[in-house]
């Protein structure tokens, strides 16, 4: 049952310290799109903004503290219809009991303490035994997934700004790409790994990277920001067996629907084109043709089939 009785939203104040900030500098402030913050105030009625004599929505400093909790949930697995109009008391029970991956334990405690203290040596150290006890698999679900979440969390809760999160994406990517090489035997089919033009976000990419390796795949990976016409350029040079794609939360919505519909046009027929990441959560019937996979198990399965039609059509 929802928690009613305290599912107000923050308001928009008055108060001379409080700021009021324009729709694109609560986008990047919370990771959550544009889009998709004016589809919660129509769907949802959440949040409402104030409005200038222009028309131009104007958000409170503590509207944005709740769009950072409630991309926190959504983080965590949990759906929008069941986060954005949850009370205050339900919002941080959802954020406690994560529908996915395990809370956050003394392993990943003591990588998040490396986080803060911006100490690298420390945390490729963690990293390393993480790897050792769970093996590359696990370590994504296990290990890598919750500290996301948990670095998530710190900033949210103003524990942890940018510089650490930026910190901890870089090392963690670098970690992957070592791990990769360790994995990848140099054979198998090739699938184009990239993340559309405007997205900033790259280490679900490495993720998925590794979990392509170990289902003997050979990933190429484009990267952030990619323009669709790159994307199309490098599987004409490479021929892979598929694209996969990376969403975030903060560009998850109609602009992406549409670059995706363009590239599908785009690729031939036979490359079979999927998307993935938080920013594919809980979407909309999206173009045809383009398949969604929710989390590196549903990836995993379908690597696993695609490996099997590539080998029956060989």
């Amino acid at each position: 049952m929802q928690d009613t009785s305290s599912a107000a939203e923050p308001a928009p104040t008055g108060g001379a310290t409080e700021s009021h900030l324009p729709i694109g500098e609560v986008a990047e402030a919370t990771g959550i799109s544009t889009h998709t913050i004016r589809v919660w105030e129509r769907r949802y009625g959440r949040p409402r903004p104030t409005r200038l004599p222009s028309g131009q929505r104007r958000y409170s400093d503590a509207q944005v503290r709740w769009l950072r909790r409630v991309a926190e949930a959504l983080a965590r697995g949990h759906r929008t219809s069941a986060v954005v109009p949850a009370g205050d008391r339900e919002l941080e029970a959802l954020i406690a009991s994560p529908a996915g991956p395990a809370a956050e334990g003394a392993e990943v405690a003591g990588l998040l303490d490396a986080v803060a203290r911006l100490d690298g040596a420390g945390l490729r150290a963690g990293l390393r035994q993480a790897l050792e006890r769970h093996g590359p698999r696990a370590l994504l679900d296990s290990v890598l997934a919750p500290l996301l979440v948990a670095v998530g969390r710190a900033w949210a809760d103003g524990r942890l700004h940018v510089h650490h999160e930026h910190y901890c994406s870089e090392v963690l990517e670098d970690f992957l790409r070592g791990l990769r090489r360790t994995l990848d035997r140099g054979h198998g089919p090739r699938i184009v790994l990239a993340a559309l033009q405007d997205e900033g976000h790259g280490l679900g990419l490495q993720m998925a990277a590794v979990v392509c390796v170990l289902q003997e795949f050979r990933p190429e990976i484009l990267g952030r920001n990619t323009p669709t016409a790159e994307i199309v350029a490098a599987a004409a040079e490479t021929r892979p067996a598929a694209v996969a794609v990376s969403v975030s939360l903060a560009t998850g919505g109609v602009e992406t629907d549409r670059h995706l519909a363009e590239l599908r046009r785009a690729l031939p027929e036979p490359v079979r084109l999927a998307i993935g990441g938080d920013g594919a959560r809980g979407v909309r019937r999206g173009p045809r043709g383009v398949e969604y996979l929710d989390g590196f198990a549903a990836f995993e399965t379908w690597l696993a089939r695609l490996r099997e039609q590539a080998g029956a059509q060989a």
